[in-house]
């Protein structure tokens, strides 16, 4: 008897099942995708910068240099000076104090977390956090929470409940707050100026997963810091997670915090203890990524206009795209069905943009998540906003009800 066959065919019921997608060709703009070309939609890449050549022969570079593989973990015998050199980089863009590279924002979430639940105590997570967050919690042998999205009046409830209203002060473990900057199915960005607020009345531990707003947006980050940090409780007790794998264009992660915070998780953190390092390639491409980020200025800018262009858009012509604010903008179908059938009908007319179904989102709000770059133009949009007119109607008519 095949164990494998019975929940496979559960989640063809559900339209859950999945499947991988082998894109031909150096991913980019465009895709192809069973031989048909399609503009990309799902693609990480918010700046271009994965084809970038400088990027491209930075990796190359490092590759011929110092070889295919960093040899082993950092702890024994993979450390290579280019890792401090990207951890270098990063401390001077997230000036927290210390920088440490995990191999994957998943590998980090987990690994920090777990790392950190014995000694801060219960943890407090917005319920939309990424599926690496949630995967951490239910492994961490102490009390979290879940508070409802963006929700800061739950959140404290929850503190005042579970910490006291002195926090840390009273001479409770001080807790652990967890949120995205930017959400990654929403496209809505965390309430930081408020979060911080709540952190110097409570005195709880701030870890925030940028890796969808890392490179993108810079300032929104860093000002909400410089206005909420100082003497009090927020010194040294912000960590700061962020990707190499997204609008850098390569792979890879990090966490920025204080000194002694990232000395601990060296010594903690088991994603990165018993990880081999990150390879040479990937370390050249990461710390040019960055720099040619900050000087072609352009790309952020780009990417910003593009995207308020196709929100506005898209609301005018009635598309259901939620809260979103930023250059990730679902279209909610509804079910999953209904996502898998628009999606469909979107590779058809030449769109690279598979669903997202639940349990990857609440059920009921199934979506084409639309990830926008800098290399598109408003023509393409507007084509791109006349085939989904097109779909969504055909799909409510055949649904009969609307």
């Amino acid at each position: 008897m095949n164990p494998f066959l019975e929940p496979l065919r559960s989640l063809e019921a559900q339209d859950r099942l999945r499947a991988v997608t082998a894109l031909e060709g150096l991913p980019g703009k465009y895709v192809l995708r069973e031989g048909r070309r399609c503009l990309n939609l799902s693609s990480n890449d918010y700046l271009g910068l994965s084809g970038h050549p400088k990027v491209r022969q930075a990796g190359a570079d490092a590759a011929l240099a110092l070889g295919a593989g960093a040899g082993g973990s950092r702890l024994l015998g993979g450390g290579l000076a280019l890792h401090r050199e990207l951890e270098s980089e990063v401390e001077r863009i997230r000036p927290l104090g210390k920088a440490l590279l995990f191999n994957t924002g998943f590998m980090a979430n987990h690994g920090v977390i777990q790392a950190l639940a014995p000694v801060l105590g219960p943890i407090f997570s917005d319920k939309l956090n990424h599926a690496s967050v949630a995967e951490a919690l239910r492994s961490v042998p102490g009390p979290f929470h879940r508070y409802r999205h963006r929700d800061l009046a739950h959140l404290e409830s929850l503190l005042q409940s579970h910490l006291g209203t002195g926090g840390a002060r009273s001479g409770n473990l001080p807790g652990l707050v967890c949120s995205e900057t930017l959400f990654s199915m929403d496209g809505d960005f965390a309430p930081l100026k408020e979060l911080l607020a709540l952190q110097a009345r409570y005195g709880f531990y701030l870890y925030l997963d940028e890796a969808h707003s890392t490179g993108c947006y810079p300032r929104f980050v860093a000002d909400a810091l410089s206005a909420g940090m100082g003497e009090g409780p927020a010194e040294g007790r912000i960590l700061i997670m962020g990707t190499f794998g997204k609008a850098y264009g390569g792979f890879g992660a990090y966490v920025a915090g204080a000194p002694s915070l990232i000395d601990y998780l060296v010594n903690t953190a088991r994603s990165f203890i018993f990880s081999t390092a990150l390879p040479p390639a990937v370390l050249g491409s990461a710390l040019q990524a960055i720099r040619t980020a900050e000087e072609e200025g352009w790309r952020r800018e780009k990417l910003a206009a593009v995207a308020a262009f196709t929100r506005d858009l898209f609301r005018g012509r009635g598309f259901d795209i939620g809260a979103s604010e930023s250059h990730i903008v679902p279209v909610i179908a509804g079910s999953n069905r209904a996502a898998v059938r628009l999606s469909a009908a979107m590779y058809h007319a030449g769109y690279h943009v598979p669903p997202v179904r639940h349990p990857t989102v609440p059920e009921g709000t199934a979506r084409l998540r639309i990830n926008l770059t800098c290399e598109m133009e408003t023509a393409e949009i507007t084509a791109l906003a006349d085939e989904l007119s097109s779909a969504l109607d055909e799909s409510a008519n055949e649904a009969g009800d609307g």
